[in-house]
């Protein structure tokens, strides 16, 4: 009962802990595909339908994933066959269809392993840890442990190194819950508590009553009474805090199981009907198979054997594959003496029968190896015995001397080469943790050496931009605001020389209207060195005005912005700001675009930056000689300021793609 119970929990960490809030993020994807002008972002966004429609519709989540992987392959985007292909091997899982599952989590993983070989990025390793680490999912459905905790224990310290620490608690629960079917409880209740602590720290309500469910079951194994329920007190206090919460059927079974262990029987049968009643409406879910057994458990404890009885056939007959051989020779045992405590002793002997049937059957095969194996004891020892009694008639004395002096040889013989083995084998440890500890120095040494020449660059970067700023500032101020003060000036100077015995309005109006003319100079300029508007009222504010200024009537600046501004400082708002103004500004001024599509999305501490135009275009290859011209030398040390990645994707007479990733913890 052990493996079925804690299997089906680690099924509902992959399935039932997406739910909440997945329709209103399929909308929102289903919405932004139709909008979607360039192949690259309806690959991203086909997938992650794909991902988003697993364990809801079958046949919109395989559509959607065959979709991405064939526009994927059709303009050769590496990060998009990735992804779909693992994506689409996670829609398999959620059905059970583990041959395909693993197959396709085997192509997306070597197009991950590509990927992530030309670009390491946060953004590329998640897709990399989620197809390996589902992979091994994959291989635990068929029953293989070994290689489920393989692949585990491969991607947790990697998503540690990352930071990502949603992914370690889920990955050391679910190694905690593996470690429990095989018995390892010292090592299940160790991951566990430490899983307990990380979920604490960043976990939402369902992520810990996920967590302590599973803990809860596994402590129940251990006979760890007062601790389960200590853990289910966890639970609870969550499962108030989700209203028609997917885990209140599950919780509700696991606080039966608690009470009947504890021997509190009425409290274990209302705890168990709470949960019959959650799950009455789908009597095929696996679930009911387990609650069949503990209703039964709980029965047999009060002395209740009819009932016990009915529940145990329940369970027995539930209609899902068949039971283990295991399973049977407990329920007929069972069966028979539920009988016997009814005094049918006929009903008891024919499922007696039964159990030694099922019995017999799992003893079947390791009789016969167990014979198989005494008979080739017996012939050896037998063969030795002749040999013996041969050697014996000829001299007892001779074979006993003889015996004596081979086994001081062999075991001077031994002693020499255990010898031997350890010098060689201590003397090959130093020589290679020598090498190791060298080498690892050297490796340090380098890697600092990198780290030092990226923040000069940067640096050096960043003192340029600033230069190039003062100059073109000086300019402006120069020739275009110290120019109109100097004609007004002029215009002043010659009213005071001509001494005018009228009033002077026409001159007057003049200079009023350059002292306006000037007033608006001097305000743009203050506006490009800092936005009044992104100070005052923020970034979307800005962006919003900074489009609309520069929407006319020969382009159109469309913008989308998702998320708040919450959680980003001002320094980094302005340093956004002048990276979306940059791309504007390039695909009006280079590009000639007419229609220009800024999306800004914030999900969490992830943002991702897009501009888009239908512009002439470029060929890729030639970006490096437009650096000066289009300011990518500029963009580039902003977006290095936010730690980002910057991507383009253009073709010539298609139009232009610019995306910006920021992740706001790596700033």
């Amino acid at each position: 009962m052990r493996l079925t119970v804690l299997t089906f929990f680690l099924f509902l960490s992959l399935t039932g802990m997406s739910q909440t809030g997945r329709e209103t993020r399929i909308d929102s994807l289903e919405n932004a595909l139709k909008i979607a002008e360039h192949d690259t972002t309806r690959v991203n966004i086909l997938s992650e339908l794909a991902r988003n429609y697993g364990g809801i519709d079958s046949l919109k989540c395989f559509e959607n994933g065959f979709k991405a992987i064939a526009l994927s392959k059709k303009i050769n985007y590496l990060r998009g066959m990735a992804d779909a292909n693992i994506n689409l091997a996670g829609g398999y899982l959620d059905y059970f269809d583990v041959e395909n599952a693993k197959k396709y989590f085997r192509i997306g993983n070597n197009f991950a392993d590509k990927l992530i070989a030309k670009d390491s990025s946060a953004r590329n390793m998640k897709i990399w840890l989620r197809g390996n680490y589902n992979l091994g999912v994959a291989y635990g459905y068929e029953g293989n442990v070994d290689k489920e905790i393989e692949y585990v224990a491969k991607t947790i310290p990697i998503a540690q190194q990352m930071g990502d620490k949603m992914f370690v608690a889920n990955g050391n629960t679910n190694l905690a819950i593996k470690y429990n079917n095989m018995a390892r409880f010292d090592k299940a209740y160790e991951m566990f508590e430490i899983s307990q602590e990380q979920f604490k720290e960043i976990g939402e309500p369902e992520d810990i009553l996920y967590h302590s469910l599973s803990f809860a079951t596994s402590l129940a194994q251990m006979d760890s009474l007062d601790r389960m329920k200590s853990v289910l007190d966890i639970a609870k206090t969550n499962l108030d805090k989700i209203p028609n919460s997917f885990y209140e059927g599950l919780y509700f079974g696991e606080l039966g199981f608690y009470y009947g262990r504890s021997g509190k029987f009425d409290k274990a049968l209302k705890a168990l009907d709470r949960s019959s009643e959650y799950y009455k409406d789908h009597k095929s879910n696996y679930y009911f198979k387990l609650l069949y057994q503990r209703y039964a458990d709980i029965y047999d404890k009060m002395g209740d054997f009819k009932k016990a009885k009915a529940y145990t056939l329940k369970y027995i007959n539930f209609t899902d594959e068949e039971h283990s051989i295991n399973d049977k020779v407990g329920s007929y045992y069972k069966l028979a003496n539920y009988e016997a405590g009814l005094n049918r002793y006929q009903q008891a002997y024919n499922y007696l029968k039964e159990y030694v049937t099922a019995l017999d059957s799992v003893r079947a095969s390791e009789l016969e190896n167990d014979m198989q194996e005494l008979e080739i004891q017996y012939k050896t020892a037998t063969k030795e015995k002749e040999i013996l009694s041969l050697k014996n008639e000829k001299s007892e004395t001779a074979l006993a001397l003889e015996k004596k002096k081979s086994q001081n040889y062999m075991l001077w013989a031994i002693a020499s080469v255990l010898s031997l083995i350890l010098f060689i084998g201590y003397y090959g440890y130093n020589s290679q943790l020598r090498k190791a500890r060298k080498k690892e120095q050297q490796q340090e040494t380098e890697v600092s050496t990198l780290k030092q020449e990226q923040q000069n660059q940067l640096f050096s970067a960043m003192i340029e931009g600033q230069e190039n700023e003062r100059k073109r500032l000086a300019i402006d101020l120069h020739d275009g605001l110290g120019g109109r003060l100097s004609g007004i000036s002029l215009n002043l100077s010659k009213l005071d020389k001509d001494e005018p015995k009228e009033y002077p309005k026409a001159q007057l109006k003049k200079v009023m209207k350059d002292l306006d003319d000037a007033l608006t100079e001097l305000r743009t300029i203050a506006r490009n060195m800092m936005p009044e508007t992104l100070v005052k009222f923020g970034l979307k504010a800005a962006l919003k005005d900074y489009c609309s200024s520069r929407t006319g009537n020969e382009t159109k600046v469309t913008l989308q912005f998702y998320g708040s501004e919450q959680g980003i400082d001002l320094n980094q708002q302005v340093t956004m700001y002048r990276i979306m103004q940059e791309l504007i500004n390039n695909a009006i001024k280079h590009a000639k675009a007419s229609e220009i599509l800024v999306q800004f999305i914030k999900d969490d501490t992830k943002i991702d930056i897009t501009v888009e135009d239908n512009g002439i275009g470029f060929k890729e290859e030639t970006l490096v000689d437009k650096e000066d011209g289009m300011g990518i030398s500029n963009l580039k040390t902003r977006v290095a300021y936010l730690k980002g990645n910057l991507e383009f994707h253009s073709e010539v007479n298609e139009g232009t793609t610019v995306n910006v990733q920021i992740t706001l913890d790596a700033t």
